[in-house]
């Protein structure tokens, strides 16, 4: 169910930076530390100490062994709904409205700050196909016929092997170029591609709609798909 709104206007806006990034860090499989959460939001070590300690302190996070940080009970709640409302706001910018699928995540956080849970019902009503932002993120709460654990990055991909893109991680959806690349060479998730060569530095040649795009070993990374 979806967290109390009233809650989450009251929350801090570089917490709530903070609790997304360490769910989707979560969410996809990572070990979540300070230097990590630091990368994805592009802030200084101290600035993000500063910010994990301000969480603990709020009940939202715990810190345990090597400076793992989970999230508690009440934050993941916090951190689900953040994300959800977020992912939801991408999916009504861009099937709603006709944003551009490379413009959607940043309008998004203005979107997601105001969004209320009779909104979120409202476009998950309205939603095609699997419930997952348009960059194939799942929408938490939702179910969804994909299967997670089967899916996996273009980077350990060889050559010849087939498959659907599927999923583009968040370190993808914040670097507004790197987006318009993907869509410029149809990069989006649901298309069929092929890799047609690896290069000795990890650089994958592929094959998208007849077309050759090549992907650099940190990029492939990032792009997960299901194997044909």
């Amino acid at each position: 169910m979806p967290h109390d709104s009233t809650d989450l206007r009251d929350l801090n806006p570089a917490s709530k930076e903070y609790l997304e990034a360490v769910f989707e860090l979560e969410e996809e499989g990572q070990r979540v530390l300070q230097a990590r959460i630091g990368e994805r939001l592009g802030l200084a070590p101290a600035t993000v100490s500063e910010g994990v300690k301000r969480l603990v302190n709020e009940g939202y996070v715990t810190v345990e062994g090597a400076r793992d940080i989970s999230l508690t009970e009440s934050g993941r709640a916090v951190a689900g709904t953040l994300v959800r409302r977020h992912r939801l706001a991408e999916r009504m910018l861009v099937d709603i409205l006709g944003i551009q699928w490379h413009l959607c995540h940043e309008q998004a956080e203005d979107w997601e700050k105001v969004m209320t849970s009779e909104v979120e019902e409202a476009i998950l009503a309205k939603l095609e196909g699997e419930p997952t932002c348009p960059h194939g993120n799942p929408i938490p709460g939702a179910e969804s016929s994909i299967r997670w654990a089967d899916l996996k990055p273009v980077a350990q991909m060889e050559a010849g092997e087939r498959g659907r893109l599927t999923r583009l991680l968040e370190d993808v959806e914040l670097n507004h170029d790197v987006l318009k690349y993907l869509e410029d060479h149809k990069l989006i998730p649901g298309c069929d591609i092929s890799v047609s060569e690896v290069a000795p530095d990890g650089t994958r040649t592929l094959v998208v709609d007849g077309d050759r795009v090549a992907l650099g070993r940190q990029l492939a990374d990032n792009l997960w798909i299901l194997p044909a």
